[in-house]
């Protein structure tokens, strides 16, 4: 592709997308037709159809579903009551694979709950409801998910979990327990607030007991990974994919975790759509169902997909929420100079280019089956606030939406696709499971996996 074309093309997919709202008015009309768009759920299944017919309205090669099974999860009724040292009920909300049933036990906080804490209370452990608040461990190197928090918990003998918010404002923050399973203990949320009322309760080294009650129901279920194409037209066996998942948390509409992300996707789409004579590989765009219960959906798509030459896989969760962006390469550190030197002739000097892995979004899948894979997200630096925000919360809502930011991003994924669809070479090549198993042991991540009962690549 001569220089000439590329800024004519770029000129078009800018136009297309900065003199439009269509990443904001997509998800307007995704969560008001769809709502949470929850795991295995009818809405869940309706978005689907409605995304695939949005794709195969824009012309491209083509555009379907893919079934699946999976784990599903149904929230019925969820109730924490403080039998000791007084007796009231407070507000909970239950994590998703929260089981059915009745426990009492004496509560244990472990704080922010770094391994240490643990090693600690292990002996209090045992038998007890464990407590530990979503917030990054102070003095610890790294994050600690709330799989691994869980796990640890259960490995040292609790019967409870309980996950407090890190942050003020009256908000229980969800996510699944585990992945694709049912959790082996109820496993509930409380607010920030709540949490400290419970340790008010155990001033004075008093014991506070508390019971749990769920009628939560765990039953296999049916989801739908969705795929658009545009099929390349001198490399069509090599495959660029564009993802991200459209399910979203029961409790609240998902506009931004990650109804944004699916706008991008669907967006690229669109702007790319009538270039598709000049694409030299094939362009995928994956809108994933149930990442929010487990990367079900990348999972799947990898099992039936993985032998695919999928030359670069790019995850969209986290993007189009301000002007600060972040590419983290998913153990491809050679690559990170190409990128950097990719956007920086694309003026996108605003991207920061480095190598990350993180094992909790759609992306994860992709690089441990070993193909070259990136995550991209965007922050606003003045807002600020929570590390996920309102995400996993009741008011990830439509009024949180930035629709400049899901304009730049889109118009920034779509031309950084266009290259590397076009590109004569690429600098990523593929690895294999075995591999990127043994990066994340050299960083000490299998142990976390072992954790949250997930198999090491390559083992």
């Amino acid at each position: 592709m001569t220089k000439d074309l590329l800024k004519d093309i770029d000129r078009q997919i800018v136009s297309d997308l900065y003199l439009s709202r269509g990443g904001a008015d997509f998800i307007e009309e995704l969560v008001d037709k769809f709502g949470s768009r929850w795991g295995g759920s009818d809405e869940e299944r309706a978005a689907a159809e409605w995304i695939m017919k949005r794709m195969a309205g824009f012309g491209l090669s083509g555009a379907w579903k893919e079934e699946f099974a999976c784990t599903g999860w149904t929230r019925k009724g969820t109730r924490l009551f403080v039998t000791a040292p007084v007796e009231r009920e407070v507000d909970c909300i239950a994590l998703p694979y929260c089981p059915p049933g009745s426990i009492e036990a004496k509560l244990v906080y472990l704080g922010d709950g770094d391994p240490q804490t643990y090693a600690d209370n292990r002996a209090r452990l045992k038998g007890a409801i464990a407590m530990v608040t979503t917030a990054t461990p102070r003095f610890y190197h790294r994050s600690m998910h709330r799989g691994e928090k869980l796990g640890r918990a259960l490995e040292a003998g609790a019967i409870g979990f309980i996950w407090m918010r890190g942050e003020p404002g009256g908000l229980p923050e969800t996510g699944s327990a585990r992945f694709n399973r049912a959790c082996e203990v109820p496993a509930i949320s409380v607010s920030y607030e709540t949490g400290h009322e419970l340790l008010r309760m155990a001033r004075g080294g008093k014991d506070v007991t508390l019971r749990i009650e769920s009628t939560n129901t765990v039953q296999p279920t049916t989801s739908y990974n969705v795929i658009g194409e545009i099929k390349g037209t001198t490399k069509p066996d090599e495959i660029v994919v564009l993802g991200g998942h459209y399910d979203g948390h029961d409790i609240s509409q998902s506009a931004n975790d990650n109804g944004a992300g699916t706008a991008i996707v669907v967006e690229a789409a669109r702007a790319l759509a009538p270039h598709a004579a000049h694409m030299a590989r094939t362009v995928r765009f994956v809108a994933f169902a149930q990442e929010e219960t487990g990367l079900i959906g990348s999972e799947k798509y990898v099992e039936r997909h993985g032998k695919d030459n999928t030359v670069f896989m790019l995850n969209l969760d986290g993007a189009g929420r301000g002007n600060r962006g972040v590419l983290a390469m998913q153990n491809w550190p050679e690559t990170v100079a190409f990128f950097k030197k990719l956007l920086g002739e694309m003026h996108e000097t605003h991207v920061t280019v480095g190598d990350s892995i993180s094992m909790y979004s759609d992306m994860y899948h992709f690089a441990a089956n070993g193909n070259p894979a990136a995550a991209y997200m965007s922050s606003d630096p003045v807002t600020g606030g929570a590390p996920r925000g309102y995400g996993h919360t009741y008011w990830d809502s439509l009024e949180k939406l930035n629709p400049r930011a899901l304009q730049m991003d889109s118009i920034l994924v779509a031309r950084l696709a266009l290259r590397v669809a076009t590109l004569p070479e690429l600098p990523m090549k593929p690895k294999t499971p075995a591999d990127f198993g043994a990066r994340l042991r050299q960083i000490g991540f299998d142990e976390i996996l072992r954790y949250e009962l997930r198999p090491v690549p390559g083992e």
